[in-house]
């Protein structure tokens, strides 16, 4: 029966394993600085972190003061938006850290068989370069930027197509996140969901979400080994 061993991992990057937001933020108040635009605080930035550059982008604009017509905010989108990610590539690693426990996680859930893979709405090339930063793109087997979907989280697609890329059916894999777009995005593909708390999660607290919660990265391979033996058990029940 598929979904009582766990093969694989699916994490989400900001905010579950990488605290990038003061990089975000440093390089997001450099290109408004250069648009002649408002800064803003880093807790105004990171609660405006999720689904993706652009979006995070959108809202930015939307709470500059004097920009209250659309057609001005559609018009400094794609500047805004370059400018930004010109500026992040060169600030990735210079604020941000891992999260408590991560890259020993990680270890433990690769000597323990398991496949890894980071399931981002950020873009391919500077979540790779994150990875490589912060010395753990050599425990991921998988990373799968949101431009490399047709459809981000929420939509279940990246969760779907990292599952079949790493060989494994969706309900043998888990999804590790901050938000409600991984928990929606692992409803909708069929696979378990567990959050922790201290990410980016746009305002809104997980413990609102349908999801477990972690409350330290380390307790993870627990968490997993104990799923599997509830679904071992249901599996049991059932076969009576």
């Amino acid at each position: 029966m598929s979904g009582i061993r766990i093969r694989a991992v699916l994490f989400d990057l900001d905010g579950t394993l990488v605290d990038s937001a003061p990089d975000i933020a440093a390089a997001m108040n450099r290109a408004l600085e250069e648009l002649h635009l408002r800064t803003l605080s880093l807790a105004e930035i990171a609660a405006r972190i999720g689904k993706g550059p652009r979006v995070l982008a959108q809202r930015v604009l939307a709470v500059q003061p004097g920009l209250l017509d659309e057609a001005a905010r559609d018009r400094l989108l794609e500047p805004l938006l370059s400018t930004y990610l010109d500026h992040y590539n060169t600030t990735i690693g210079n604020h941000g850290r891992l999260f408590p426990h991560v890259a020993e996680t990680l270890r433990t859930l690769r000597a323990r068989g398991l496949k890894l893979a980071v399931v981002t709405n950020a873009l391919q090339l500077p979540a790779q370069s994150i990875l490589e930063r912060y010395g753990i793109a050599d425990a991921i087997d998988l990373l799968l930027g949101g431009d490399r979907v047709i459809n981000r989280k929420p939509h279940p697609e990246a969760l779907e197509t990292a599952c079949r890329w790493l060989g494994v059916d969706v309900d043998e894999a888990i999804m590790v996140g901050d938000s409600n777009n991984d928990v929606a995005a692992a409803r909708a593909a069929g696979c378990e969901i567990v959050c922790v708390p201290y990410g980016y999660n746009e305002g809104r607290s997980v413990a609102a979400l349908d999801c477990d919660v972690v409350e330290d990265f380390a307790f993870l391979p627990g968490w997993i080994a104990a799923h599997e033996s509830r679904a071992l058990a249901l599996c049991r029940e059932d076969t009576h």
